[in-house]
């Protein structure tokens, strides 16, 4: 978000310094969460499927106190 801003105000002041490092930390830091993402999606797929069957498997107990 800081780089976002960042880049906003250097677009919007004229300041084309500060225009290409803040692209560069943007869009290394969007490669960054690709790559993360990319490489635990298997994982976190497995444990949601997972976590889906435990919960079908448990029987809700019955509530016959009345």
């Amino acid at each position: 978000m800081l780089l976002l801003a960042l880049l906003a105000r250097a677009i919007y002041t004229g300041a084309a310094s500060f225009v290409i490092p803040c692209a560069a930390g943007i869009a290394y830091f969007a490669w960054c969460g690709v790559r993360d993402l990319v490489r635990n999606w298997s994982a976190f797929r497995e444990e949601m499927r997972q976590r889906a069957a435990e919960r079908q498997r448990a029987p809700m107990p019955a509530d016959d106190t009345h």
